[in-house]
């Protein structure tokens, strides 16, 4: 499956907003419900507006928007990284696909050393997810697990 990444904008915002709120990926996001379109524009125009701190990407097949890619920079060269793609797209590599074009782009214009991904104990998916792209487990803490790759 061919996919490309760009930019997100202000217009992604129903498409985002749909695939925020789809159950079974907010049921393992930090805030693990529903969110409410006002709550999530300010949000996205949060997001868009720290360029510097913030890279949201769309993932797209064929100029359709299928899922979505975000880092949030840290300290010391660290970005957390969260990705969603829609159900009907998962199980096919688009998730690593979308990651290893995200990490190209991060590469060009940040300075990061190091990706984090924070994953609930109970997303068995995403822990093998991140395994499999050759992340560490680094710390166990409540509900999280915190998976940390160099680059």
């Amino acid at each position: 499956m061919t996919i490309s990444l760009r930019k997100a904008k202000l217009s992604d915002a129903e498409f985002l907003f749909d695939l925020r709120n789809q159950a079974d990926v907010y049921k393992y996001s930090r805030t693990n419900r529903p969110v409410k379109r006002k709550e999530h524009i300010s949000w996205l125009s949060s997001v868009l507006s720290e360029k510097e701190k913030k890279d949201l990407f769309i993932i797209q097949q064929k100029s359709v928007p299928i899922g979505q890619v975000r880092f949030d920079r840290k300290q010391d060269g660290e970005a957390e990284i969260s990705i969603a793609v829609l159900k009907e797209f998962r199980g096919k590599g688009v998730g690593i696909k979308s990651f290893k074009e995200a990490v190209k782009l991060l590469k060009k214009e940040k300075k990061i050393k190091t990706i984090a991904a924070e994953v609930r104990k109970n997303n068995i998916v995403s822990q093998k997810f991140f395994e499999r792209l050759n992340f560490k487990l680094k710390r166990k803490k409540g509900k999280w697990l915190k998976y940390i790759l160099k680059i």
